[in-house]
This record gives C-alpha cells, structure tokens and sequence, in this order.
C-alpha cells in the first residue's frame, strides 16, 4: 500500500472526516477506488483482507439440446398402426372366410343362389385369402419385433399409443363376444337356432375370445413388468 495514501487516510480521520468523504476526496483526486477501501478497512481491521481463491471459468451448458422425443413416438405409432392394422385384416378376413364355407357347407334353403352370386362370393374369399397371406405374416413379425422391444425396455409397455390400440382391441373383441352372444340367445328364443348360425357364432366366439385373452394376458403381463 502506499505510504503516502496511508499518511492522508491517518490524517483525515483524526480531523474526524468520516470514510465516505474520504474515499470522495481521493477517488475524485485519481486514486483507485479499491487502493482506498483497502486502506480504509485496514485501519480499522485487524485482519488482512482476503484475497478470493482463483478458479477456473464455469463450464459452459452444452448448447446441443436434447433430443426430440417426437421422431421416436412417430416410429412407435407408425410400428403399432401397422401391427394392429394387421392383426385386424387378418381376423376379419378369417372370419370372413369360415363364414364362406360354412354358407357353401350349409346353405339356407330359403335362398337361391345363382351362378354369378356364388362366381361373386369366390371371388371375395380369394381377396380374402390373398389379404391373409400377407397381413398374418406381417402381424407375426412386427409383433415379435415389438414385444422384443418391451423386453428390452420395459418402459416401453407404458407407451400411450401401444396402451391405447391394445385396449381398443379388447373392447372391439368384448363387444364382438357379448354381441355373439346375444344372438344366439335370441335365435333359440325365438326357436330359429340352426346348425349353421350355430357354427357361425361359434367360428366368431372362438377367434374374438382367442384374441381378447392373448392380449388381456399380454397387457396384465406388461404391466407387471413395467411396475
């Protein structure tokens, strides 16, 4: 410190000039402003005033944010629409099919069937059973994909869109069995129940059933693996 700024610091306050006005008058005279303090505060002070300990700058955030969940959701729907989408073509063109033979197995005596309504009909089971070809196999693949993924990753059994398709499935296979139901019912009531509608409904009740079960087993057992 210097001498001279410590010699007009004594001086001052012994004429009973307080620090502000002190610190004014030399600040203003060209003195630095942190010499003075320091004067000032060692007159009063036993104790050294501490130097800060010097440290490295602070790390800079990355400026790389993260990465968007968006594209990673969008190939999910996209892999579950399709596998469901699948799985949909496929049970409706079985049961389409059965349905078919079951008509050509037993047909209603009431109706009469021409030649160009049975050429229709064997035409739709072949686009059924083209449909089917393509969409069992690509249900079995997408699907085995996706719940290798859920092994995987288990957080991946909580995803909304995977949640959603798989309990929209089981209320369209619910409604499918009470409703198969209900018509049964109502044929033997009304003392129409054949061997055809019988055969029909039961062709309905054992895909729908086979369907809701699987995937009710399938959800309970993902969800216990999430928990």
């Amino acid at each position: 410190m210097d001498e001279e700024l410590i010699r007009f610091v004594d001086h001052a306050r012994d004429k009973g000039m307080d620090h502000a006005t002190i610190r004014q008058l030399l600040t203003s005279a060209g003195w630095n402003e942190k010499d003075v303090a320091e004067v000032i505060c060692t007159r009063d002070l036993d104790l050294a005033i501490p130097q800060p300990t010097k440290t490295g700058p602070a790390p800079m955030r990355s400026a790389r944010r993260s990465p968007s969940p968006w594209p990673r959701r969008a190939r999910e729907a996209f892999l579950h629409l399709l596998t469901f989408g699948a799985l949909f073509t496929w049970a409706g063109n079985v049961i389409f099919l059965f349905f078919s033979c079951i008509n050509f197995a037993l047909p209603d005596p009431a109706w009469r069937i021409s030649q160009s309504v049975t050429d229709e009909t064997v035409s739709a089971m072949r686009g059924a059973l083209a449909s089917l070809i393509v969409a069992f196999p690509l249900f079995l693949i997408l699907w085995h994909f996706l719940l290798r993924e859920v092994h995987r990753d288990p957080d991946k059994a909580k995803g909304a869109i995977r949640r959603w398709l798989l309990y929209l499935t089981l209320f369209v296979g619910a409604i499918t069995l009470a409703g198969d139901v209900m018509t049964l019912i109502y044929f033997l009531l009304e003392g129409q129940l054949t061997l055809r509608l019988v055969l029909k409904a039961a062709v309905l009740f054992l895909i729908a059933g086979s369907l809701v079960l699987y995937l009710a087993f399938t959800l309970r057992s993902e969800t216990d693996t999430a928990r």
